[in-house]
């Protein structure tokens, strides 16, 4: 906006000169030739301070509806006449530009040397109710972690966050999550993330280190309370711990394209199930995606993804302690998962305050490479199984909204060595319907009534949930 003006300004100068009304032409081109040189000292200030996010930009949009307005009503029969004497009025304009842009530069670096350690603060208070026919159940067929099984019947305080960002300078930005959990009758706050991420690289490129959720498939790189269902879907939970975390970096570049297009990939220690390297390796796992996206006219988006997981896990076995009545797991070798996802939208008009249809699915493939020990010694267990949800949600009113999800596991016979294991599904593929209503009295305040047919074990479990979901930031909102 800034090199507009000021090229405006030059020829409107130009067209002036032309007029019959002025005479001295050489002293004319010297005026120009100093205004000249003086716009483009005064265009590289404005660039770097632009850079800096100064409020420059707005003072020089200020100036420029003044010099505009005032051109505007002077005819070119009745300018005035330059005299090389004193300073153009236009020279003076400019000169005054060029102060205001130094002042609004200290103003800002004071304003920002006073705000820089007040980062954003943000709670999300996440609990309930819940009511199951079973105590106990089990995902048949699979080895799963602490976080993937079922919850706790009764009240709980569910997984509450707190949740630190801000910008560290121009180029990098931090973010702290920490999550307040119950184990096994103990709260304890467990660090969720905290990684440091570029905000200013050239050509689309942005780089996360720390420990973070690596992007795979639609749901593993956002938090489980933003979800549209109480608990992730089967697949997560039995192959991912409900979200993978991990220590490490992750690389993306968003892609030049007409539509929304990203790739990426990173590699981590290895200290998050379904990785378990114990400090053995320097990479225990690494992650490759592709994502897609676009508008569909006003009403419609859509998008879709593609993904790839490598883990591995060291020598002392990745432990499952959670089988209750039954024998531990501990599981040696390297899991390779390959996902494929999408969601479409359709909201009339894109006004989806009002009005709001999603589809939503994915499908992971898991191939399982090392040995299991049930309690008799570490045998050899390869195995291919797949995972998959399809589901649906429509708000039909501003503050209500319905849904419905379909999930299923599809394991692999055991063989003969883990009959009677966990690792046995005896030709049950686990599954859960789901379907839910909620409240949203607010876009931080939800109240959710869930209810599961949960049939992820050989007998089914009837599952009500009452949920609240509240968050609120240091920020001020503006509520409808």
């Amino acid at each position: 906006m800034p090199k507009i003006f000021f090229t405006a300004v030059i020829s409107a100068t130009i067209i002036f000169c032309s007029s019959p009304a002025w005479a001295h032409e050489k002293e004319l081109l010297e005026i120009i030739k100093r205004l000249e040189a003086r716009v483009t000292e005064l265009e590289k200030q404005v660039q770097k301070q632009t850079k800096e996010n100064t409020p420059v930009v707005a003072a020089a949009t200020v100036k420029k509806d003044t010099v505009v307005a005032t051109a505007s009503k002077e005819p070119l029969s009745t300018a005035p006449e330059i005299k090389t004497t004193d300073s153009p009025d236009l020279e003076e304009r400019v000169a005054r530009l060029e102060e205001d842009s130094i002042k609004a530069h200290r103003e800002h670096h004071d304003h920002s040397s006073s705000v820089a350690f007040k980062p954003s603060i943000g709670i999300v208070l996440n609990g309930g109710y819940r009511y199951s026919s079973r105590e106990h159940t089990h995902i048949r067929g699979f080895q799963i972690g602490h976080e993937g099984e079922k919850g706790d019947s009764g009240f709980s305080l569910g997984e509450s966050e707190i949740m630190l960002s801000a910008n560290v300078d121009d180029m990098f930005m931090g973010n702290l999550t920490l999550a307040v959990v119950n184990e096994d009758g103990e709260d304890k706050i467990e660090i969720e993330e905290a990684y440091i991420k570029t905000l200013a690289l050239p050509y689309g490129l942005s780089v996360k280190a720390g420990r973070m959720l690596p992007t795979f498939g639609y749901l593993n790189d956002k938090h489980i309370h933003s979800d549209d269902f109480y608990e992730r879907p089967l697949p997560y939970r039995a192959y991912l711990n409900n979200h993978y975390k991990d220590d490490g970096v992750q690389i993306s570049v968003v892609l030049p394209t007409d539509f929304y297009s990203e790739i990426g990939g990173g590699a981590y220690k290895g200290g998050g199930f379904p990785a378990d390297t114990d400090g053995d390796s320097d990479i225990g796992s690494y992650n490759l995606y592709a994502r897609v996206g676009s508008d569909i006219g006003d009403s419609q988006t859509w998008a879709a993804g593609v993904s790839y997981l490598h883990t591995k896990v060291g020598e002392d076995g990745r432990y499952d302690s959670h089988g209750h009545s039954h024998s531990p797991l501990y599981f040696n070798g390297k899991d390779k998962f390959y996902g494929l996802d999408f969601k479409y939208t359709y909201s009339p008009n894109g006004n989806n305050h009002e009005n709001e249809f999603a589809l939503q699915g994915e499908y992971i493939f898991r191939d399982e490479k090392g040995s299991y020990d049930a309690g008799s010694g570490f045998k050899e267990f390869n195995s291919h199984s797949n995972g998959w949800y399809l589901q649906s949600t429509y708000k039909f009113h501003p503050k209500w909204r319905v849904g419905y999800r379909y999930s299923e596991l599809n394991p692999k016979s055991a063989p003969a060595d883990f009959v009677g294991t966990l690792l046995d599904s005896k030709g049950h593929d686990p599954h859960v319907h789901s379907a839910m209503v909620e409240w949203n009295n607010s876009e931080f305040s939800r109240i959710r009534l869930q209810y599961n047919y949960d049939a992820s074990d050989y007998k089914p479990d009837n599952q009500i949930i009452l949920q609240y979901t509240m968050g609120f930031t240091s920020g001020k909102h503006h509520h409808d």
